[in-house]
């Protein structure tokens, strides 16, 4: 595998965020002012992977709770497909959590669609635990939150404690 570097985004960086999300199945494609919001105020959370030649082929955008400092999330992660199944992913999960625990936080949460296996067996294999607060809905075997992002967005909950 090509030399691989991680850093954190910077704000220009929005565009080329975007472009790799649109690529990125089964991911949800956010607007642009989303990716942009991201790369200008959740800089020190929002990572990209850089290889040669300046080329990104993946991102982590993050934040740390202003309600609680102690919890953080991930919002959105991607890596693009012909980099899949490299460690792309995990060091980019491995950094986020390293940077947010070194802020303080004690608790790391993100969602998924039920239907997403590959991000539910992804994030369980890196520690994640499923959440099991809130009304549940079984979608093909999986017990989600019913309705957590609204009407008929049913979502799983994932939590990560840090030492």
């Amino acid at each position: 595998m090509d030399e691989f570097h991680i850093r954190k985004v910077k704000e220009n960086e929005f565009l080329a965020i975007a472009e790799i999300a649109e690529n990125c199945p089964p991911m949800f494609t956010e607007r642009n002012s989303i990716y942009h919001l991201f790369t200008k105020f959740f800089r020190n959370t929002s990572l990209i992977v850089e290889i040669e030649n300046n080329v990104f082929v993946g991102f982590l955008l993050g934040f740390i709770s202003q309600e609680n400092k102690e919890d953080a999330y991930i919002h959105l992660l991607c890596i693009s497909p012909e980099w899949r199944n490299k460690g792309l992913a995990k060091a980019l999960v491995k950094e986020f959590l390293n940077t947010v625990a070194k802020e303080g936080c004690r608790k790391v949460w993100l969602i998924t669609r039920p239907e997403n296996n590959g991000a539910i067996n992804f994030y369980t294999n890196l520690g994640f635990k499923i959440d099991d607060k809130g009304e549940k809905i079984n979608i093909n075997g999986v017990n989600a939150i019913k309705d957590y992002n609204g009407p008929g967005d049913h979502k799983l909950l994932f939590c990560k404690s840090l030492k």
